[in-house]
């Protein structure tokens, strides 16, 4: 049974310099990267520097599952048509982006890799003064299932892309 660790919002792992620790330690652990958290928690400076994406490239280097959710710097989770959020936005497709070969280099010629629109409640999401979302979760998770699956596509097309996808 393979295990991995997901990178979680008040756990241990959420601490990005502890996961980062933790794979010096034992550089086989599998993770399941939620990088929202690590976004969000650090509240990285934006533009993001190339010393914290290599950081999020290490975590994403032993990522065996992506859990797609995109922060900012302020917030854990964010809209995805909100025009001010395009950046992140962008920020987080090219980490994906970075994800899929990363993991192909890896994973058997059967493998899987997960991708898991993961779009919390209220608390996570932004809302209004009445408490009420300010977007639709399964629009944007729906959103997010049609960009990582373009982006899978992409990849799949781009020379030297091996075997691993369909």
């Amino acid at each position: 049974m393979a295990v991995h660790v997901e990178t979680h919002g008040d756990r241990m792992t959420t601490d990005l310099f502890f996961i980062l620790q933790l794979l010096d330690r034992f550089p086989d652990l599998r993770l399941t990267a939620d990088l929202s958290h690590f976004f969000g928690g650090r509240e990285f400076a934006w533009p993001v520097d190339d010393v914290n994406h290599a950081l999020i490239h290490r975590i994403l280097d032993n990522a065996w599952g992506v859990l797609g959710r995109i922060a900012s710097r302020e917030q854990v989770q964010i809209s995805l048509g909100f025009p001010r959020h395009q950046g992140w936005m962008e920020l987080f497709t090219s980490s994906w982006a970075y994800s899929i070969p990363s993991w192909r280099r890896r994973a058997g010629p059967d493998a899987i890799l997960t991708f898991l629109c993961k779009l919390g409640p209220p608390s996570y999401a932004i809302t209004g003064s009445d408490g009420r979302e300010l977007f639709d979760r399964w629009r944007e998770a729906l959103v997010m299932k049609d960009m990582i699956r373009a982006l899978w596509n992409q990849i799949a097309d781009e020379p030297g892309s091996g075997p691993n996808v369909s």
